[in-house]
């Protein structure tokens, strides 16, 4: 009994030594998860943090994000603001001079030099206008309002102008410039005529201007549309368009291969361009941009040394020939037709010119009361308001910008009352932006006019809103009296000095205004009929017919 005794008690030792050891395992497997637990937990704990860190860097970044994008909208719009009120200050005196320059031209006791350099006021002032507007297109483009302005105009006019306008700096440059057009080019056609023009003045000024000697050629041709959808259905729509296509090849200092990959980038330049020191590198990227908007792409082809080849492509939609004239207004009629005053038998009409400028305000009522219309004006629009309640005019000219009240308000109050409805209200700015087109629409004004305007824009809105008739002055053909006819206006060119007569054959077939003007001022004292006759062709760049008078009974090469 005692051996079974002590055998229990073994047992049970050794069954409380395995269920200790079994305990003090599961004890030490307890310890090490939990240490992992807590590894783990740190670990989670440092994951958590990091990416409380990056979200607070996110946010932080975000915010920086936020910020620069509200500066960078701020400065956009600070911009475009500031290039809209630039080109509103400079409109406004442009204005005046080409408003007082029109003046001026009306006046018929001025002598025939007086009136050339009126000419080259007119003409400079034009020409300043038009960089102006370029501006204006660039902060179109910046801000993402840039639209095509499509209407009919001559085709073949257009290139002829670009050669006028470009032969005396290619003739500076000692280049040839030649403008080739093919027959299938179609004349009147409708498009945007101003963006296609800025697009050809950029090409061509570029390859006069990187081009050390040799020649410049724009090239035109076209492939009108068959008409024609399958299944052999006639599309009428189709066959009235066409794809005019332009190049523009020089034989300048050329462009390697990498160069051409940036040249369309903006601010992007060649190292020729760089070297020139002219220029900001945007004209081919906005022309790019503005053909993409007609409906075509434009490439380049160059050689180092070899010249530049630049052509595009457009889509314009073929006009019949009146359409085209009468898109082109009264601006392409001829300069000597100006309105001398109202027809006969016709009420008189009341103005009322509104702009708190006097010299627009003085231009405006000198030119309607010229010509027999009843003018008043006022310097902002509760004067505006006033007028038009005492004295019931037909037609205001309101001037948006303006103190005390603006033109908006003022035409809204007048357009408000039943009588106001019957009173023609035309907005006027000297900002081209189309916001303030549409604001003055809403404000109930019937019609818009840019500044600076063409006296014959102002006769126009009379004749479009109230139905007023004008007389014209008599053009150059009725004016002059019955005189000897042109076989003996050439009889009298043949009798100048052979050097006279080379002298002014080699102007006109440069085309160059001021070398004609010199010569005949070298002959007017001689034959004042025959120095105005030739004056007045080479006001009308008539150098065709210049050129056969000069070429009289000469029978040696000029």
């Amino acid at each position: 009994m005692q051996l079974v005794g002590i055998s229990a008690l073994v047992i049970v030792g050794t069954l409380l030594v395995v269920v200790l050891w079994g305990l003090r395992r599961r004890l030490l497997a307890g310890e090490r998860a939990l240490e992992r637990k807590e590894q783990e937990l740190a670990v989670s704990r440092a994951a958590e943090q990091r990416l409380g860190e990056e979200l607070v860097e996110a946010r932080r970044a975000e915010e920086e994000a936020r910020r620069a994008r509200a500066e960078a909208e701020a400065a956009s719009r600070a911009k475009s603001a500031f290039l809209a009120n630039m080109s509103h200050e400079l409109r406004t005196p442009l204005n005046s001079i080409l408003g007082f320059a029109q003046l001026m031209e009306r006046d018929v006791s001025l002598g025939h030099r007086h009136r050339e350099n009126l000419m080259v006021i007119c003409k400079s002032g034009e020409h300043l206008l038009g960089l102006v507007n370029d501006i204006l297109e660039m902060a179109k483009i910046e801000a993402g309002r840039m639209t095509l302005v499509d209407a009919d105009f001559d085709l073949h006019a257009m290139l002829s102008g670009l050669s006028e306008m470009f032969s005396v700096e290619a003739q500076k440059r000692g280049l040839t410039l030649a403008i080739e057009r093919e027959q299938d080019v179609p004349r009147h056609v409708h498009g945007d005529e101003g963006k296609l023009r800025q697009v050809l003045i950029n090409l061509l000024g570029n390859a006069l201007k990187f081009t050390p000697r040799g020649s410049v050629t724009l090239r035109a041709w076209a492939r009108r549309s068959t008409g024609v959808r399958e299944g052999g259905a006639h599309d009428g729509a189709a066959a009235a368009r066409a794809r005019v296509s332009f190049e523009v090849v020089d034989t300048g200092r050329g462009m390697a291969k990498e160069e051409i990959e940036e040249l369309f980038e903006a601010f992007g330049q060649t190292a020729t361009g760089r070297r020139s020191g002219e220029g900001t590198g945007l004209g081919l990227h906005i022309s790019r941009r503005i053909v993409r908007m007609m409906g075509g792409d434009m490439q380049v082809e160059s050689q180092p040394g070899r010249g530049t080849t630049l052509r595009f492509d457009v889509r314009l939609t073929l006009a019949d020939a009146g359409a085209a004239l009468a898109g082109r207004g009264e601006r392409a009629a001829p300069r000597a037709r100006r309105v001398v005053g109202l027809s006969p038998g016709q009420p008189r009409c009341r103005v009322l010119v509104v702009d708190d400028r006097w010299d627009v305000r003085h231009c405006l009522l000198k030119l309607l009361d010229s010509v027999g219309v009843e003018v008043r004006s006022a310097t902002n629009g509760l004067g505006a308001v006033a007028q038009w309640e005492t004295w019931s005019p037909h037609l205001v000219l309101l001037d948006l910008r303006m103190p005390l009240l603006d033109g908006y308000e003022a035409a809204t109050r007048i357009k408000s009352s039943p009588r106001g409805r019957d009173t023609v209200v035309v907005a006027m700015t000297a900002s081209a932006f189309e916001q303030n087109r549409s604001l003055a629409a809403e404000a109930g004004c019937d019609d818009f006019l840019s500044k600076p305007f063409r006296d014959a824009d102002i006769f126009n809105l009379l004749t479009k809103h109230l139905g007023v008739r004008f007389e014209l002055e008599e053009g150059p053909a009725e004016r002059r009296p019955a005189g000897p006819p042109a076989v003996d206006l050439a009889r009298a060119a043949a009798g100048l000095p052979a050097s006279l007569r080379k002298d002014l054959r080699r102007a006109a077939t440069r085309l160059d205004v001021k070398a004609v003007q010199a010569a005949i001022d070298r002959f007017r004292p001689e034959d004042a009929e025959l120095a105005g006759a030739v004056a007045e062709l080479a006001r009308g760049y008539r150098f065709d017919s210049i050129l056969a008078l000069s070429s009289a009974d000469e029978e040696e090469p000029s």
